[in-house]
C-alpha cells in the first residue's frame, strides 16, 4: 500500500524554525517500509519555513502531492490546540481524493468518537501507537479485526458525552521496542531538521536530532498529556539499540552534534541511564556528539550527573513548573519547590546547562505570583526558561474537571479553538494587566538572559552564522507578516 503522513503546521505569522522532528511518523514510515511499503510525508511544518503562513500556497502543495504520489491512505497526526488545520486539510482533501483518511495521534486518542463525529471526512482514527495497527491495514488485515483503529461504520456515537465507550478495545502496546526499525529521518527535510539552531537544545546553536530511548511516564500530573498514546507505564529500549541507533544516524547525518533524547523520563531507571552513559564513553560517542534529555526534578543524583556530563551531556531540561507549593499541589506535580531547586543547582555544580519549564495562568494567580516566578527565575537562574500558559488538553485530569466539555459542545472552528486556548479561568490577572507585566518586566530579562547564554554556550567560531541566522529570520518574519496583512483570513467550514 501507498501512504501519506501529513503533519500539523503552526499558529504563526512567521515562517518555521528547526524543532524536533516528528518522531511517531519516523517511525511508522520505517516499519511499513520495512515491509515493502510505500512512505511520503508531506510537512506542514518544514512548508510553513519557506512560505510562512501562506496556507492557500500550503494547502495547495498538499493537494499536488497526494495527486502526483497516488495514495492509498492519508494519515494526519492531530493535537487539540491545532485540530482545526487537520478538519481543514480533510475537507478540502477529501474533494478530489476517493482513498482512506486517517487521523490519530494526542487528540484523536483522548476523543476517538468525537473526532469522527467532527470531521465527517474522516474513515477512520487512530487509537494509541500506530505502528502495529497500519501495518496490519497495510498487510491486508480485515479492517473492523485491527485492533486499535477504529472505523466510521463501527462507530456508535454515543447521545451522552460523558461516558463515551469503545466499540472496540485500545490498540495493544508494543511490548518489544527493540523490535522496530530505526526510525527514518529521510521521510523529512533533514536540511531544515538539521539546520543549526539553538531552538532545540536551548541555548546551544547545533545540529540536532531527536530520539527516544523509552516511551511512557509513570507520573500523572494534572495538566499532562504527553504519554497519552503509549498508555500507562513505561517500557525500554535496550542500550544496544539506542547505542547502534546513535552510531547510524550520526554515519547518515555526519554534520549532526547534537542529539535531542525526547523521553517523558530520561532517568526513569537510574541504573539504566547510567549503563547507558558508560556505553557512550566506552564506544567513542561521548566525544562524537553532545546530547540533552527531559528529566524530574526529584531523580537527580550528583554522581549520576557527572557521568552524564562525561558522557556528553550538555542540558537538562526540568518540568519545574511553579515557585510555589500550592502550585505545584494543584497541578499533581508530586515534588516540592525545594526539590526544584536543589535540582538547578546540581546542575549547576556538575557543569550541565539547566532549561526551566514554567507555567502561568496557574489557580489565583495575581500579579505577585508573576512577579514571584520572575523572581525565582532570577534567584535561581536556570541557563533557559520558558513561561507557558496552563492549558487544557483533552485526556487530562484538568480537561476533565474545568474544560467543561468544550469539544464536546462547540464547533472546531479556528475562532473557537483559538478562543479556548487563549480564555484565562483560573488566574485573577486581566489580559491587559498581563500584556503590560509581560512588555514591561518578563520580556526584558527574558531576551537579555536567553542572549546572554547563547554567546556564553556558542563557540566564538559560530558567532558570525548565528548573527547572520539571527537576521535571516527576523526578515523572513517581517516579509511573512506583511503578506499575513494582506492576505484574507484563514478560516474554515464551521461545523
Amino acid at each position: 500500500m501507498r501512504f501519506l503522513f501529513v503533519t500539523t503546521g503552526l499558529e504563526s505569522n512567521a515562517p518555521a524554525e528547526p524543532f524536533w522532528i516528528p518522531l511517531g511518523f519516523a517511525y511508522i514510515g520505517a516499519l511499513l517500509k520495512k515491509h515493502g511499503h510505500d512512505v511520503h510525508v508531506f510537512d506542514r511544518h518544514a512548508a510553513m519555513a519557506r512560505w510562512g503562513s501562506d496556507y492557500d500556497r500550503i494547502d495547495q502543495a498538499m493537494l499536488d502531492t497526494v495527486k502526483s504520489f497516488a495514495p492509498d491512505v492519508v494519515g494526519f497526526a492531530t493535537i487539540s490546540p491545532l485540530i482545526h488545520h487537520v478538519a481543514h486539510c480533510a475537507q478540502i482533501l477529501r474533494k478530489q481524493f476517493d482513498g482512506i483518511i486517517l487521523a490519530g495521534g494526542h487528540h484523536a486518542t483522548s476523543m476517538p468518537h468525537l473526532t469522527l463525529e467532527k470531521i465527517p471526512e474522516l474513515d477512520g482514527v487512530g487509537i494509541g501507537e500506530g505502528e502495529e495497527s497500519l501495518l496490519a491495514l497495510a498487510e491486508g488485515n480485515p479492517p473492523d479485526e485491527i485492533t486499535g483503529l477504529l472505523w466510521r461504520q463501527n462507530c456508535h456515537l454515543s447521545h451522552d458525552r460523558k461516558s463515551l465507550e469503545l466499540t472496540k478495545p485500545v490498540a495493544g502496546r508494543i511490548k518489544n521496542l527493540d523490535s522496530l526499525p530505526f526510525p527514518d529521518f529521510s521521510l523529512f527535510d533533514t536540511a531544515f531538521y538539521t539546520r543549526r539552531t539553538s531552538s532545540i537544545i536551548r541555548g546551544f546553536y547545533m545540529s540536532t536530532l531527536t530520539m527516544l530511548c523509552s516511551r511512557g511516564c509513570d507520573k500523572r500530573c494534572s495538566f499532562c498529556t504527553e504519554s497519552l498514546v503509549y498508555g500507562g507505564g513505561v517500557r525500554f529500549h535496550s542500550a544496544e539499540y539506542i547505542i547502534e541507533m546513535v552510531e547510524r544516524t550520526l554515519r547518515q547525518y555526519p554534520l549532526v552534534d547534537g542529539i535531542y533524547f525526547h523521553d517523558n523520563d530520561f532517568l526513569i531507571e537510574p541504573e539504566r541511564a547510567e549503563h547507558l552513559c558508560k556505553q557512550f564513553i566506552k564506544k567513542g560517542l561521548a566525544k562524537r556528539f553532545s546530547w540533552a534529555v527531559q528529566v524530574r526534578a526529584d531523580r537527580l543524583d550528583p554522581d549520576l550527573l557527572k557521568l552524564m556530563k562525561k558522557a556528553g551531556c550538555i542540558k537538562m531540561e526540568i518540568g519545574v513548573e511553579a515557585a510555589t507549593q500550592n502550585d505545584l499541589d494543584f497541578m499533581q506535580k508530586d515534588t516540592t519547590a525545594d526539590i526544584n531547586e536543589k535540582a538547578l543547582r546540581l546542575c549547576r555544580e556538575a557543569g550541565i546547562s539547566v532549561h526551566a519549564y514554567m507555567l502561568t495562568k496557574t489557580e489565583n494567580e495575581s500579579l505577585a505570583d508573576l512577579q514571584t516566578k520572575l523572581n525565582w527565575l532570577k534567584q535561581n537562574r536556570p541557563d533557559t526558561f520558558i513561561l507557558n500558559a496552563l492549558q487544557r488538553y483533552p485526556g487530562s485530569l484538568l480537561y476533565r474537571e474545568t474544560g467543561k466539555r468544550f469539544f464536546e459542545t462547540h464547533a472546531w472552528t479556528i475562532e473557537n479553538i483559538r478562543g479556548f486556548y487563549n480564555e484565562d479561568i483560573f488566574s485573577k490577572v486581566s489580559p491587559q494587566e498581563r500584556q503590560q507585566w509581560m512588555q514591561s518586566c518578563f520580556e526584558p530579562f527574558f531576551r537579555s538572559h536567553h542572549r546572554f547564554t547563547r554567546m556564553r554556550r556558542t563557540p566564538a567560531r559560530r558567532w558570525p552564522q548565528m548573527y547572520s541566522d539571527a537576521i535571516r529570520r527576523r526578515l523572513k518574519r517581517y516579509e511573512a507578516f506583511r503578506k499575513h496583512e494582506k492576505s484574507k483570513s484563514y478560516l474554515i467550514t464551521e461545523r
